[in-house]
């Protein structure tokens, strides 16, 4: 994208009033300015054009005139002071959601200044209405999210539990497995890890994301880049849960024989398998299924309401278009209108194909109930963490049936930093704040609850874009974006409420580059970021002899596991970053050799060398000799030391228990690396059985566990 030569005086202005960073600092902390073509094309994907000074002039009218009104719905903590739109005054009634009813006068305190509504302490979504007829819903979130010290019952938890790819794992043979070689691992798998990680003391399982990917185009597996955060993975689904196991054997279709003992899944041959076996339960529930069953489904389908049959049917379109790579945009323009008489004509006309899609996501639902339930009934305090990712595909059922909420032709991304030299852009749907604010945030409120739904816990996928996102124009390299600054306190204040009424924990994936004061903001908000152990640096401190003379000039030292803040929850790596034995054996770097990863100001050989200074410092953090780190990684020490910092939750991946030396994703690849498709070594009960991995599971409970 070329840079305009010149730039109307008023573009400026109205980048800033629309929340638009033109001027940013880069990794390198070297200043940058966005180019005005960029501002355009943001400030477009916000419904206000800027293409000359007439579209500014308009643009900039019509925020004020939109600032002027009460918007439908205002979130904040109780107790919160609420600056009102001057125009908004006079006599109120806030009725909450317990029957309470207060009354007010909201008036300004001085002139020019705005009239000011007290939150109420109750917290809840409450009906405010004024005297003038003026109406918004008062959205009023705890102090703060329920903390593991309130779902735990202890004054100071030391919890501790697992991080499993749900795709990965390998179940156990029993009489609800789907065939002797499962391709891949489901939420029967998860259910059976749940139980068998609480038996061992567990109170969390974090599970990589579940929602809703492609029904006709099976081969799309990143759980990163679904098509829809509403719905669920239906290859996930496990049937016999569900339908009972002679249901299961019933329809039963062999699954591709010899993928159960494969390392990686061929995911367009198994979800091709597993679909076919959905198919055949549905003909099957359709003619002999049990009463109570057909009402269960009926009812699932009449509380998902309009969203689940608008998923279902984008789903039967996809298909009949034969899940090709043409995006819905491109689709006949009577089809991309969900609301089109067409489409709703095709609906009726393909009513069987609907009803199986909402089929499949009812199998889903359920069976990571049972999943989630697995868990707390074998005794872990919080169950299922669920993992929100930070956008949806833009060719997906979500981007389909709301396009109100999200911005055309811009994709979340992140700007250059050192680990990614060149900027990423992830190709994914970013919420409008203008479209947010005016629906009365229905689309993240939506969110939030589906995925709650089945979960005892949230972690929030890079939360910092909660505060301000790096957006990509279409055609525009990584590089060639900006931040647009999102309406922080009152997505926080909603993320506190729905965990507050789910009772549940809620971990923000805050790794990055992270604006001044916002972790501050989670902490306030009771919201746990995350400490992995890579990141965990601090100064150097002073060295002497031998063990100076083994440390090369630069890097820092691993902060000691006392000196790790204790907001946070503790984890030795995440899906996005080397296992323990990846890492320590040089893994990641081989890769992005191999690759071309590398960036301009980067080499194989200084990789090498700062790596190997880095297990120096780590093996000296560890308490051993400096001079001389192991060859082989110390898996159970380096598990120690992170479960003995303070943070109340300590998460380890499946990955570092079983030893596994290769990453799930490598950031910056799609195909050359095998992202989302690794299985672990081991099945779920053979991982707390096998000797090594019982001395990593000793060390990770350590000083942690239920009382």
């Amino acid at each position: 994208m070329t840079s305009s030569a010149l730039q109307d005086p008023g573009l400026s202005q109205l980048a800033a009033r629309a929340g638009i960073a033109e001027r940013w600092t880069d990794a390198r902390r070297r200043p940058q300015r966005v180019c005005p073509d960029t501002l355009r094309a943001l400030l477009a994907g916000l419904g206000l054009p800027a293409a000359n000074a007439r579209d500014i002039r308009e643009s900039i009218r019509r925020m004020a005139e939109d600032a002027s009104r009460l918007p439908p719905l205002l979130a904040a903590r109780g107790g919160a002071a609420l600056a009102l739109p001057s125009s908004v005054h006079g006599a109120y009634q806030i009725s909450c959601e317990s029957g309470r009813v207060i009354e007010g006068v909201a008036e300004p305190g001085a002139p020019g200044a705005r009239p000011i509504l007290a939150m109420p302490e109750e917290p809840g979504y409450h009906a405010l209405s004024f005297s003038s007829g003026q109406t918004a819903v008062l959205a009023a979130a705890p102090r703060r999210a329920p903390s593991l010290a309130d779902l735990t019952g202890q004054a100071a938890p030391r919890c501790w539990g697992l991080c499993a790819q749900v795709y990965s794992l390998r179940r156990t043979a029993s009489p609800g497995r789907l065939g002797p070689d499962e391709a891949f691992g489901d939420f029967g798998a998860l259910s059976e890890l749940a139980a068998c990680a609480a038996a061992q003391g567990a109170d969390a399982l974090a599970i990589s994301p579940v929602h809703a990917m492609y029904a006709a185009q099976p081969g799309r597996c990143s759980p990163y880049a679904p098509s829809s955060r509403l719905f669920l993975n239906t290859l996930y689904a496990n049937p016999a849960a569900v339908l009972g196991a002679a249901a299961l054997s019933r329809a039963q279709v062999e699954e591709p024989g010899g993928a159960g003992g494969a390392g990686w899944i061929d995911w367009p041959r198994a979800g091709t398998h597993r679909q076919r076996l959905l198919r055949a339960l549905h003909r099957q529930f359709r003619t002999v299924a049990a009463a109570d069953l057909r009402e269960r489904y009926a009812r699932f389908c009449a509380e998902q309401g309009p969203a689940l049959r608008d998923h279902a049917v984008f789903e039967a379109l996809h298909a009949v278009r034969g899940g090709d790579a043409s995006p819905w945009t491109q689709w006949p323009v009577q089809w991309r209108n969900p609301e089109s008489a067409s489409v709703r004509r095709f609906a009726r006309q393909h009513a069987y194909e609907v009803d199986f899609h909402q089929f499949a996501q009812w199998l889903a639902a359920e069976s990571l109930a049972a999943a989630h339930a697995a868990g707390r009934e074998a005794g872990m305090r919080i169950g299922l963490i669920a993992d929100l990712a930070v956008g949806d595909s833009p060719d997906g059922s979500h981007a389909w049936s709301r396009q109100a909420d999200l911005m055309p032709r811009v994709a979340i991304g992140a700007p250059p930093d050192i680990h990614n030299p060149l900027g990423q852009n992830w190709s994914l749907t970013a919420f409008s704040p203008r479209a947010l604010a005016a629906g009365g945030y229905a689309a993240f409120i939506d969110m939030l609850r589906a995925a709650l739904a089945q979960a005892g816990g949230l972690r929030i996928d890079h939360i910092l874009g909660m505060a301000r996102l790096w957006l990509v124009p279409d055609g525009a390299p990584p590089s060639g974006g900006a931040y647009l600054r999102y309406p922080m306190e009152a997505l926080l204040a909603l993320t506190a409420l729905e965990a507050w009424r789910h009772r549940a924990l809620v971990i923000g994936e805050n790794l990055g580059t992270v604006p001044e004061g916002f972790n501050q903001a989670l902490a306030d908000h009771g919201i746990l970021g995350m400490n992995v152990l890579w990141f965990m640096r601090q100064a150097r401190g002073p060295a002497s002899g031998e063990a100076a003379a083994a440390l090369p000039e630069g890097p820092a030292d691993f902060a000691a596991p006392d000196a790790w803040p204790a907001d946070s929850a503790a984890m030795t790596s995440t899906h996005d970053l080397p296992t323990l034995r990846g890492w320590w054996a040089g893994r990641d770097i081989d890769w992005r050799a191999k690759l071309g990863l590398l960036g301009p100001d980067d080499s194989e050989a200084a990789l090498r060398r700062d790596r190997a200074a880095d297990r120096i410092l780590l093996s000296q953090a560890l308490g051993g000799d400096a001079r001389a780190p192991a060859s082989e990684p110390p898996l159970a020490d380096l598990l120690r030391f992170v479960s003995a910092t303070p943070c109340p939750l300590l998460l380890v991946p499946m990955e570092d228990l079983a030893g596994a030396i290769e990453q799930p994703n490598l950031p910056g690849t799609i195909d050359a690396h095998p992202n989302w498709r690794q299985r672990l070594p081991l099945d779920n009960q053979a991982c707390f059985a096998e000797p090594a991995s019982c001395a990593r599971l000793d060390a990770i409970r350590g000083g942690r566990g239920r009382p």
